[in-house]
């Protein structure tokens, strides 16, 4: 029987105090939440106050570049104002057309050039204006000055843009107003004045409104146009008053951002005239019928409008306090509220808040990482391109001082980026070229100057450069200089061979055009000499042997072969034709040379040929054979003086500096010979010992690239006064093996050495090369049409 099991009551599962812990859970929810929302709220009140001062000090940027470009307007009427004839209608309105005064300032009310008038001087003055059609060709009939009243002197508003406006001949000294204090304050400081808040005249009448209110910004004109040094000299030299007018409302509202007047009263006071006690508002973005009660405390800043000063106070607008709580804000209270009971969800959206915020870090970061990684390659590319530019690149500061230099300019000067340093302007300019200053001065003027200069290098000497130099300011925010340098000497080296290879272009076409029309003529010639040999054996075979004239006509035959063959050796050396190197004899290609050569020498010099009986067979392209055996006899013979003297050309069987069988070709003159300084350079392309226009420098250089290319040597024995001497050793080669006669040949030619009343059909384009070919067949007895 199973013993009986005692069963025990379990604990309760809550505790004493587990009815507790779901109230606790909740009240600490709803303390952290409620922490949270207050930090956020806090959070994003700083970053709503930091924007709204950020686009406050933007606006106060703006407002003051925009004050600035009218104030620049001012310059140029001055100008105009100081001129001693007076100033047409016609060429104020070109000046204002030139300058784009309507499309660059279209918040501009007024700009204006007043001249003082005497009161002796009036009727005169009034009357010019009258008669002034330069621009209407009624001119003004009915000007006076305004208001009427006879006054010592007079301060008239001449010149405006926009014109046709209420203030055309209105008096600045008008008593019923207050504007005189402002213009003799302008004339008796010669500096720009600028007014306190006011209704121009041409408002004057009408109602005071925010709309109207504007500031005039004035400067004197003086005789000479030069400002007197005296107060009591500018008033005795005062020719006028120039200025520019603008609505103060229109001018802000055209540079105040719709978000800060939405978020913040805007309100621009003069100080001066604050200080004075006068009115001072120039502009409040606020109705002041309908400005908010409670404000925060202002964001001020305090901008120079020529001799005053207006105080920006940029006041944000006081909202109710949920006005800070952002959707992140709303959607903690809410989901704080809801599930603090949970302290497994509330952890879930803590760890879910700080994997977002893990996120944004590590975006960030890859997005910091990036940009680093972009400003590495950046730096690289425009090291590489320092460091391997072919122009000398230097970085210097505007005193001349090197920062930097690429190993181009280090070449250029032969010293290191260290002594560039160390050197400066002063050792590596010429201070005493005249262009330096000039140079200085205009990069000083524009940022940029370009022009030659003389440099010094490392070793004293001097060289003309070609300089480009621009300044700008480097990521420091410090002003530096880079200057770009060309050596001059240099590229008029360059251009002297580009010059000197366009020169042996030309002489190439040449040469082409020659073989060109040296084909033409042979076919035509070969034509005349086809009639002669085929005439002459017509005559021998009528005649015989035996007759008197037969040696006359064997010296004709003989002749005009010769002439044939004289015609194949220029078509070969002209023409161009392709390198086709194999074994053949190396001395008929020599003596077709030297064939064509006779007839190109001096009558003073003694030829003399000296050729081996044996082929000498080599491996060799036949006409770049020929054109060696040719350049070494022109360079022989006009080495000869005045024309005269011995030009020898042998060949001959001989052993190389290794010992090896080769073909030896030598060219012999007793000319002036040469040094041997000039006897190390002659291989060298473009040099040459002739005068100008004499001679290429290429002939031996051409030389020794053929017999390099051959695997052969030259050598070249010379002295002053002695001679030269130019061995050229060339590799012999087995002789080609000939193909096999035809056997059949013999007996075709035999066959058809007759004919036996066959039809023949002759075709030429030369009827006297036709007749004698005709002639021919009929003796061997063909019937020919």
């Amino acid at each position: 029987m199973a013993r009986p099991t005692k069963v025990l009551n379990p604990p309760a599962a809550d505790g004493p105090y587990g009815r507790w812990w779901p109230l606790g859970v909740l009240l600490a929810g709803i303390a952290v939440t409620a922490a949270l929302c207050a930090w956020s709220m806090r959070d994003n009140a700083g970053e709503r106050r930091a924007e709204l001062e950020r686009r406050a000090e933007a606006f106060a940027q703006a407002l003051a570049g925009r004050l600035q470009s009218y104030t620049d307007i001012i310059p140029g009427l001055r100008v105009f104002g100081a001129q001693g004839a007076p100033l047409s209608d016609a060429e104020f309105l070109r000046y204002i057309e030139a300058i784009s005064l309507q499309q660059r300032f279209p918040g501009l009310a007024l700009s204006f050039i007043a001249e003082r008038v005497s009161d002796e001087g009036r009727s005169a003055w009034v009357a010019a204006v009258r008669g002034d059609r330069s621009h209407d060709p009624e001119g003004h009939l009915g000007f006076d000055i305004v208001p009427p009243g006879q006054r010592p002197e007079y301060m008239v508003l001449r010149h405006q843009h926009p014109t046709g406006q209420a203030s055309f001949g209105y008096d600045l000294y008008d008593p019923g107003q207050h504007y005189r204090a402002a213009v003799e304050q302008a004339i008796a400081s010669g500096r720009y004045v600028a007014t306190g808040p006011l209704q121009l005249a041409a408002d004057r009448d009408k109602p005071a409104q925010a709309a109207l209110t504007s500031i005039v910004i004035r400067a004197a004109t003086y005789r000479g146009n030069q400002v007197p040094a005296t107060a009591e000299a500018r008033r005795e030299q005062a020719r006028g008053v120039v200025g520019v007018a603008f609505h103060t409302a229109e001018m802000v509202q055209g540079v105040a951002p719709r978000e800060l007047t939405a978020a913040a009263r805007v309100v621009i006071t003069d100080t001066e005239a604050e200080r004075a006690g006068l009115p001072s508002r120039l502009y409040d973005s606020d109705d002041a019928a309908a400005v908010a009660a409670a404000t925060l405390a202002p964001w001020r800043m305090v901008i120079r409008v020529a001799d005053r000063h207006w105080s920006i106070a940029v006041m944000p607008r006081a909202t109710a306090w949920w006005s800070d709580a952002d959707d992140t804000t709303w959607v903690l209270l809410l989901f704080g509220l809801a599930l603090s009971a949970s302290l497994a969800v509330m952890t879930r959206t803590l760890t879910q808040a700080q994997r977002i915020a893990n996120e944004k870090i590590r975006i960030g970061t890859a997005e910091l990482q990036a940009e680093k990684a972009q400003l590495a390659r950046s730096e690289g590319r425009y090291r590489m391109l320092f460091e391997n530019t072919f122009d000398a690149v230097l970085r210097t500061d505007p005193g001349g001082r090197v920062l930097a230099a690429n190993p181009a300019a280090c070449a250029l000067f032969g010293l290191s980026e260290a002594e560039l340093r160390a050197a400066g302007r002063e050792r590596l300019v010429d201070l005493d070229d005249p262009r330096l200053a000039a140079l200085l001065a205009e990069r000083e003027r524009t940022g940029r100057a370009q022009g030659a200069l003389t440099m010094i290098r490392g070793d004293g000497s001097r060289f003309e450069c070609e300089l480009s130099s621009s300044l700008y300011v480097d990521s420091d925010g410090q002003t530096v200089a880079s200057m770009i340098l060309r050596d001059l000497s240099q590229a008029q080296r360059a251009a002297a061979q580009r010059q000197q290879l366009e020169e042996q272009l030309r002489h190439a076409q040449k040469m082409q055009a020659v073989g060109t029309l040296a084909g033409g003529i042979a076919h035509d010639f070969n034509n005349v000499l086809a009639v002669v040999l085929g005439n002459a054996a017509m005559l021998q075979q009528d005649l015989g042997p035996a007759h008197p004239s037969a040696p006359a006509l064997e010296l004709i035959r003989l002749a005009a072969q010769r002439a044939r063959a004289l015609v194949q050796q220029i078509l070969a050396f002209s023409r161009p034709q392709p390198e086709q190197r194999h074994s053949q004899p190396l001395r008929p290609l020599v003596e077709d040379a030297v064939a064509l050569l006779r007839a190109t020498l001096p009558a003073g010099v003694a030829f003399e040929l000296a050729l081996a009986d044996e082929p000498l067979h080599v491996r060799a392209d036949a006409t770049q054979m020929q054109q060696v055996v040719m350049n070494l006899c022109n360079n022989a013979w006009q080495a000869l003086p005045g024309g005269q003297g011995r030009l020898g050309v042998s060949l001959a069987r001989a052993q190389d500096a290794q010992g090896q069988p080769c073909a030896r070709l030598c060219v012999v003159d007793d000319g002036v010979g040469m040094d041997e300084a000039t006897r190390l350079r002659i291989f060298e392309p473009f040099f040459t010992t002739k005068a100008v226009g004499q001679g290429t420098g290429l002939g031996l250089a051409v030389v020794h690239g053929i017999v390099a290319g051959h695997s052969g040597t030259i050598a070249v024995d010379s002295a002053p006064g002695a001679g030269t001497r130019v061995t050229v050793d060339l590799p012999l080669a087995e002789a080609a093996v000939p193909l096999a006669a035809s056997a059949a040949a013999p007996a075709v030619a035999a066959g058809a050495r007759r004919g036996s009343g066959q039809r023949l059909l002759y075709i030429d384009d030369d009827e006297v090369v036709a007749l004698t070919a005709c002639a021919l067949l009929r003796r061997l007895g063909y019937r020919v049409s």
